[in-house]
């Protein structure tokens, strides 16, 4: 049987992005639909770093593609996640003071954990 491009992103509209609510193609999930045969290859970006949210997306494309273009299409999966970036560390924010190099916080008051020597 002859698998088609067109075929292939129909049945990924009804898939819901994790996290976004819209389907993989209105959302721009979908970067690339390969066909080689009965070989698919489909490269996805998805927002949510989990990977309870990969796993979920990877089943669900596979189930969805078995059933409603071909049964025996071979089917790989490249999910990249595009997560938003890192907050920035936090500083220590105010004047400095004069002759101080380092901050150490000491967090217990039991004894012996060099208090004296602060």
């Amino acid at each position: 049987m002859k698998i088609h491009k067109q075929d292939i992103l129909k049945a990924l509209e009804h898939i819901t992005v994790p996290g976004e609510g819209q389907n993989m193609i209105e959302s721009g999930a979908v970067k690339n639909v390969q066909i080689f045969g009965d070989e698919v290859e489909i490269d996805i970006t998805i927002t949510n770093p989990s990977l309870q949210a990969r796993k979920k997306t990877e089943v669900e494309i596979l189930k969805i593609i078995h059933k409603e273009v071909y049964e025996k299409a071979k089917i790989k999966i490249n999910i990249k996640v595009d997560a938003p970036a890192a907050p920035s560390v936090n500083e220590i924010k105010g004047k400095p003071l004069p002759g101080i190099q380092n901050i150490i916080a000491v967090a217990s008051g039991k004894g012996g954990v060099g208090k004296s020597t602060v």
